[in-house]
C-alpha cells in the first residue's frame, strides 16, 4: 500500500513538472511573438548626398543633371533615391545632384511629379543599377529632360521618317524648345565628331598592322590583341599600382614593344627563315589570337577594366558636347601617326622600310638587312598597337579582354579601304570607316552602323580595288 502510494505521488511529480515546463514555453514563445510584432520594421540605409561624386572600391555613385530641353539647368528640385539605400537632396545651382551609395542592387529616382509635367519630361522617376565591382555599373546617370512618349509618337524626326517637316510652327516651337531640324544638326555635327576621334584611334591601330603587311605580306589576325594587351597594362598600372596614368601609357606601350620584338625572335623569324608561306603564317596568328584572348580572360575576368575611374567633366564646343581625354587621345593619335609618317619618309631607316616594302629581294641585294627592318617593324607596329589600346581605354572609359577582336575587322576594312602596305592609306581608311559607322546611326539602327561601314569598303573596291592609296599591279 506504502509503495502504491509512493508511486501515485511520483506520477503526479512528474506530471506537475510538464505542466510547468509546457506553461514556461507558452510564455516564453508569447513573449517572443510580442517583442518581434513590437520591434521596429528593418529600414534601408541612408544615402549620402554630395555635390559630386567619384565612384570607389567602397562607393558608388547615383548622380545627374537635370535640365529642361533648352539646356538650362533647374535649381532647387528635390531628388529622392530608393531602394538598398535612401535619400533625398536638392538640385544646385547648375541642376546637379548626387548620391554616394555603399550597397549594390537597383535604385530608383524620383523628381517630383508636377516638376517633369512642367517641363515636358518622359517620366518622373528613374530606375538604374548599381555594381560596384563593374566599372561599367558603377556609376548610374539619371536625365530626366527626354521627349515624352506622346510626343516622339505624334512628332517623328526627319531622320525616321524619310521627309522633310512642314515649315509651320507648333508646341514645341512656341514653347521654345529646339526644332527638329537644329536637333538633327546637333545629332549630325556630334556624330560627325565622334566619327572622326573614332577614326583617328582606329587609325592608330591599324597603321602597324599595315606596315607589317607591306614588309611581310603576312596579314595578322593577333594584331587585336595588341591593342588589348595596352589597354589592360595601363589598367593594371593605375588601379592595380596605382601609377599616374601617363607613366602607366609609357610602360604599356613599352611592354607591347617588347612583346613585338620577342614574337619576332620566337614566331615569325625563325618562320621566315624556315620559308612557311604566308597563308601557313596567317594560321598561326589566328590560333595566337584565340590563345591570347582566353589568357587575358582568365588573368583580368570577363568584366570592362578602367583606365581611368574618374568622370570628366564635359566640354561644350559649339552643338558639340566632348571632354578633355577625348580631345588629349585624339591628338595624341594624329600627332603619333603624323609621327610615323615623317619617320618612313624622312629618316634613313624609314626608307629602308619602304624599300622593303616595295621590293624585298631588291632591297637585300641593295645592302639593306631585310630582316632587322622587319623585326623593327613588329617592335612598332605592336607599340602602336599598344598605344591605341589605351586610348580606346581612356576614350572608351574601359577595356575588356574581347575588344581588340571586335575591332579587328574594323582594321582589315581600313588596311583594305586605305590600300594595303599603305600607312597613310591606313587613316584614310579608318576615317572613312569611322565617319561613314558613326553617321550611319542617323538612319539605321546603332547595332548595324559597322554593316554600313563595310558595305562603303565593298563599293569602293568595286570601284577601286587597290584602294583609295594602292598601287594598281599587272597580273600576268
Amino acid at each position: 500500500m506504502a509503495s502504491t502510494y509512493r508511486f501515485t505521488a511520483a506520477r503526479r511529480r512528474r506530471g506537475a513538472g510538464w505542466r510547468h515546463a509546457l506553461c514556461a514555453m507558452a510564455v516564453i514563445a508569447v513573449v517572443c511573438l510580442w517583442c518581434g510584432l513590437s520591434a521596429p520594421t528593418a529600414q534601408a540605409d541612408e544615402a549620402e548626398a554630395t555635390d559630386k561624386c567619384v565612384p570607389t572600391a567602397e562607393f558608388g555613385c547615383v548622380n545627374g543633371i537635370l535640365q529642361g530641353s533648352d539646356q538650362k539647368p533647374i535649381a532647387g528640385v528635390t531628388v529622392t533615391l530608393g531602394g538598398a539605400e535612401t535619400g533625398e537632396t536638392t538640385t544646385g545651382d547648375d541642376g546637379t545632384w548626387a548620391f554616394k551609395v555603399a550597397d549594390d542592387g537597383k535604385y530608383t529616382v524620383t523628381i517630383p511629379q508636377d516638376v517633369a509635367k512642367r517641363y515636358g519630361f518622359a517620366s518622373a522617376s528613374a530606375d538604374v543599377e548599381i555594381v560596384k565591382t563593374s566599372f561599367s555599373k558603377q556609376r548610374g546617370v539619371v536625365r530626366f529632360d527626354k521627349t515624352s512618349t506622346s510626343d516622339a509618337a505624334s512628332k517623328p524626326s526627319a531622320a525616321a521618317s524619310g521627309m522633310k517637316r512642314p515649315a509651320t510652327t507648333d508646341a514645341a516651337d512656341t514653347s521654345g524648345k529646339p526644332s527638329a531640324s537644329s536637333a538633327t544638326w546637333t545629332r549630325f555635327c556630334q556624330q560627325l565628331y565622334s566619327g572622326i576621334v573614332f577614326g583617328l584611334l582606329l587609325g592608330l591601330m591599324s597603321v602597324g598592322m599595315n606596315l607589317v603587311y607591306g614588309t611581310t605580306g603576312l596579314s595578322s589576325f593577333s594584331h587585336g590583341e595588341q591593342v588589348t594587351l595596352g589597354g589592360l597594362m595601363a589598367y593594371v598600372g593605375t588601379q592595380m599600382l596605382h601609377m599616374p596614368v601617363v607613366l602607366s601609357a609609357v610602360c604599356a606601350v613599352a611592354v607591347g614593344a617588347l612583346t613585338g620584338l620577342v614574337q619576332d625572335q620566337l614566331i615569325w623569324g625563325p618562320l621566315r627563315r624556315r620559308r612557311v608561306g604566308t597563308m601557313q603564317q596567317m594560321i598561326v596568328t589566328i590560333g595566337l589570337s584565340m590563345a591570347l584572348q582566353y589568357l587575358y580572360q582568365f588573368f583580368f575576368g570577363g568584366d570592362i577594366k578602367g583606365i581611368v575611374k574618374s568622370v570628366p567633366e564635359g566640354i561644350q564646343i559649339g552643338p558639340i558636347t566632348t571632354n578633355a581625354p577625348a580631345l588629349i587621345c585624339a591628338g595624341i593619335a594624329l600627332a603619333t601617326i603624323v609621327g610615323v609618317t615623317v619617320f618612313l619618309y624622312c629618316t634613313r631607316l624609314g626608307r629602308a622600310t619602304r624599300a622593303v616594302s616595295d621590293n624585298a629581294a631588291l632591297a637585300a641585294a641593295s645592302g639593306i638587312n631585310v630582316d632587322s627592318v622587319v623585326r623593327i617593324v613588329w617592335t612598332l607596329s605592336c607599340a602602336l598597337a599598344a598605344l591605341s589600346g589605351v586610348l580606346l581605354g581612356i576614350y572608351l572609359n574601359g577595356i575588356a579582354w574581347n575588344t581588340g577582336v571586335t575591332l579587328l575587322m574594323l582594321m582589315f576594312a581600313a588596311v583594305t579601304l586605305g590600300g594595303l602596305g599603305t600607312a597613310n592609306g591606313a587613316l584614310v581608311g579608318a576615317l572613312v570607316i569611322g565617319v561613314v559607322a558613326d553617321l550611319s546611326t542617323l538612319v539605321i539602327p546603332s547595332d548595324m552602323r559597322y554593316a554600313s561601314a563595310l558595305a562603303i569598303l565593298i563599293l569602293v573596291l568595286l570601284v577601286r580595288p587597290q584602294g583609295i592609296f594602292g598601287k594598281r599591279n599587272r597580273i600576268g
